[in-house]
């Protein structure tokens, strides 16, 4: 009797240490699968994306397929002209008539034909007080940046204030105001763009975009779509100061 009441005697402190052990390793797994629900939740409400911005995604995957087409497009039509070169060569005809399209393909796109067609027009300015409007608050960046909105839009064709603006046309701000290469511009600023009225105004009215920026800091922006659009031709210096081409 004594002998087996003193076995009992020695394995009660082993099985209570054996039972602090189990008790700990359980509050730490306990505290392990706590902490990973709470950091999923918060991992899911953080990437959750509202609807809104699910559009507006949606939106910006819609433009990058139409750019994907319009590419695919331009390298499709100059397949067919080489082919067509190669065509002319081949058979010894003269490629005189091909060029005279590219010739004017490219004077369109460069600016240098009057064009029409449907497009949008925007209107900025600075919002006054009743007093009437002030339209010393836009600046030369808030023009470039509505023109590289409508670029990105799919804008072909662009006038500021009635003056059509080339590929190398830029805007620089000094001290009387914005300059539109070496025309001086005044407000309000009218901006005219060709092409889809739907695209343009999805890409100018898309959420956290360059417009609502220049609404957040007190400029009118306007915008109307229009049936029909009249761009003169690009009247201005076509010559480089500094580039000169590549030689062979």
């Amino acid at each position: 009797m004594l002998y087996w009441g003193h076995s009992e005697m020695r394995m009660r402190p082993r099985l209570f240490r054996w039972q602090w052990v189990l008790a700990v390793f359980a509050l730490a797994i306990g505290f392990l699968l706590i902490t990973q629900l709470r950091a999923g939740r918060a991992i899911r409400e953080e990437t959750a994306l509202p609807t809104l911005r699910v559009r507006d995604l949606a939106v910006l995957v819609q433009q990058q397929g139409d750019a994907l087409r319009s590419l695919q497009s331009e390298v499709d039509q100059l397949q067919k002209t080489l082919s067509e070169y190669e065509t002319a060569v081949a058979e010894g005809r003269s490629a005189a008539e091909t060029l005279e399209r590219d010739v004017a393909f490219y004077h369109l796109v460069l600016g240098l034909a009057p064009i029409r067609g449907p497009g949008v027009v925007v209107r900025l300015r600075e919002q006054g007080g009743p007093g009437g409007i002030v339209d010393l608050g836009v600046q030369a960046q808030d023009l470039s940046g509505l023109i590289n909105e409508l670029r990105s839009g799919g804008a072909e064709g662009i006038a500021v204030n009635g003056r059509r603006l080339a590929a190398t046309t830029g805007f620089r701000q000094d001290e009387q105001g914005i300059l539109m290469g070496a025309l001086r511009l005044r407000g309000p600023y009218e901006i005219a763009a060709i092409g889809d009225p739907r695209a343009l105004t999805a890409t100018l009215n898309l959420r956290g975009g360059f417009v609502e920026g220049l609404r957040s800091v007190g400029l009118s922006v306007q915008i109307s779509e229009q049936g029909e659009i009249t761009l003169p031709a690009y009247r201005g210096p076509m010559k480089f100061r500094y580039a000169q081409p590549t030689q062979p």
